[in-house]
């Protein structure tokens, strides 16, 4: 399939389940299963671990609509520290749309080469060109942007086992940690990891050797492809007013 009319596909893919509600939710899983079904599970593993690391804001994401949401209460007693059941099946709702995307974001990173991706982008973004904006730039900086994101995690990893195997080996008992203030100690061990994060960052990035990519021109998506992005949104839409 060809680049363009891939990433039209996840936009309103994307689009639909974030913006929508449970039926739009059900068919982006659907579609998203058989993308991974077809892919024989590639990018699983990675699309987990960005979930297991965004597991905090999931919580954050509940908890303000949790408690933020008016509605009837969860307790069969009416306070203002009572979550709502408006405001769960809120806060679920956006939670798993964006685990969803998440998936979806993974395996169209994994479908598309560089150079395409950039020549993609270029190709969708050229009306930007009537503005005086350089869409080549912007395209291969987006394009970078989503190949770095798999290796800055593996770095994060491995900067992180190496300060927690620093700490088991350190002179210094276990014990004078757990003394501390446990908010104190978590603020302290984050500096730490961002500042190996940041110079780990500059290392690598001046051990990287130039590297020239040339941006071709695109030739535009064959006109029975579009049927594609066309059949999605088509769905949606009458997920939509089968919902009504």
């Amino acid at each position: 399939m060809h680049p363009v009319i891939r990433i039209v596909s996840f936009l309103i893919l994307a689009g639909f389940v974030a913006f929508g509600g449970l039926y739009e939710l059900a068919a982006g899983f659907v579609l998203v299963l058989s993308v991974v079904l077809y892919r024989r599970l590639q990018s699983f593993e990675l699309s987990t671990r960005i979930i297991k690391r965004m597991r905090w804001l999931f919580l954050s994401i509940l908890i303000v609509y949790l408690w933020f949401t008016p509605g009837e209460p969860i307790l069969p007693f009416a306070s203002a520290f009572i979550p709502t059941f408006q405001g769960l099946q809120s806060g679920m709702l956006r939670v798993f749309s964006l685990i969803l995307i998440i998936f979806a974001v993974n395996y169209f990173i994994a479908t598309i080469a560089r150079n395409s991706l950039v020549e993609a982008i270029v190709w969708l973004l050229y009306p930007l060109h009537w503005f005086g904006i350089e869409t080549g730039q912007l395209a291969l900086r987006i394009a970078l942007t989503l190949e770095l994101i798999p290796r800055t995690q593996q770095l994060v990893l491995d900067i992180k086992q190496h300060y927690v195997d620093a700490r088991i080996n350190s002179n210094q008992p276990k014990r004078a940690a757990v003394r501390k203030s446990l908010v104190l100690s978590r603020l302290v061990m984050i500096s730490h990891l961002l500042e190996m994060l940041f110079e780990r960052t500059i290392y690598e990035a001046d051990r990287m050797p130039p590297e020239k990519i040339v941006v071709d021109t695109m030739q535009k998506p064959p006109l029975s492809q579009w049927v594609v992005p066309v059949m999605i949104a088509g769905a949606f839409w009458g997920i939509q007013y089968l919902a009504v």
